[in-house]
């Protein structure tokens, strides 16, 4: 009963084999030779939220016996999306005197892909070999546009595959404070435009949703100019926005509340014309502190940084702030 089971078992997997790469009966010529092995490369990309039929693939085959015909796409629908897997079928044709005698999967060798299944057509003149390609939840899709208003509004096209963006508002090409990530399509850069200049743009990219590592490409936006006059109101306003909050006393200390009722921590401020610097708990601090190898000195009663002036132990700030003479390492300095 056993080894009728074992032949059964052997049988079926034959049958399904054959069926997958089945000859019809009137086939090659007597005098044809063999192909008894094919490999297939697969390169290039498929981007999200494009047609199918517009993939950018190379298929490109070894040997000489044989050669590529056509692809066509097994996936339904019509653009591609994050979630599909392209499923392709491979058309394969022998050169004269030549015909597929492929019995087998270990007989295709594939780079770039997954086998799925072969079958032979025309006489095994043709060879169909269906494939897998990656999962397109890896691709990220390119902003097709971007656009910046005169006010600094910055706004994109949604980018298929995308979590979230990366945005770079800069000016004369250099990027202004720093590479901010946004999870929307806009952004407000206008906080940045102080300076007269006619070259403020932004430029902004997709980053994968499962994979932050995975990034599009960068999409420029237009270009939009700066008056003096516009950069002096735009100077005015973050002294105002900078300024927006209350002091307030707690245990001691003082901190400084923003608008929406959180706490300035861990940072510099410039509040009403005067620079200040908070502690990670929110307190203002005072006296004599060190930032990036620098010494400031702050006022003892207000917490305001000193310019241009001398310190009661002696030592001389410049008009930036910074202890200007002495030894950064001199005791007494805390």
């Amino acid at each position: 009963m056993r080894n009728f089971l074992q032949k059964l078992c052997c049988a079926l997997a034959a049958g399904l084999l054959s069926t997958a790469l089945a000859v019809p009966a009137a086939a090659y010529d007597s005098d044809d030779h063999k192909i008894r092995s094919v490999g297939i490369s697969i390169q290039g990309t498929i981007e999200v939220d494009t047609e199918m039929g517009e993939e950018n693939l190379e298929i490109s085959t070894s040997g000489n016996k044989y050669s590529f015909d056509h692809y066509e796409v097994e996936n339904v629908g019509f653009r591609w999306s994050p979630e599909d897997v392209p499923d392709i079928k491979i058309y394969l044709t022998a050169e004269d005197g030549y015909y597929f005698h492929i019995t087998k999967a270990s007989q295709i060798r594939l780079t770039g892909a997954t086998y799925v299944s072969a079958a032979r057509e025309d006489s095994a003149y043709t060879l169909v070999v269906e494939v897998k390609l990656p999962s397109l939840d890896s691709q990220v899709a390119d902003i097709k546009s971007a656009v910046m208003t005169a006010d600094g509004a910055c706004t994109w096209e949604e980018s298929v595959g995308s979590g979230s963006y990366e945005v770079k508002f800069m000016r004369n090409g250099t990027t202004l404070g720093g590479v901010q990530t946004v999870n929307g399509t806009s952004f407000d850069g206008s906080r940045y435009m102080t300076k007269a200049s006619s070259s403020y743009h932004f430029m902004v990219r997709g980053v994968n949703q499962k994979d932050p590592s995975i990034k599009g490409h960068w999409t420029d936006s237009n270009k939009v100019n700066v008056t003096e006059a516009m950069a002096a109101a735009q100077q005015e306003k973050n002294r105002n926005d900078n300024s927006a909050g209350t002091w307030e006393e707690r245990d001691g200390h003082w901190v400084f509340l923003l608008p929406d009722g959180s706490l300035m921590r861990d940072g510099w401020r410039e509040i009403r014309e005067q620079w200040y610097q908070f502690d990670e708990n929110g307190c203002m601090r005072t006296g004599w502190y060190m930032d990036n190898g620098n010494w400031y000195y702050l006022d003892p009663a207000d917490g305001h940084m000193w310019r241009n002036a001398v310190t009661p132990d002696g030592y001389e700030i410049g008009i930036n702030g910074v202890m200007a003479n002495g030894d950064a390492s001199l005791d007494g300095l805390h």
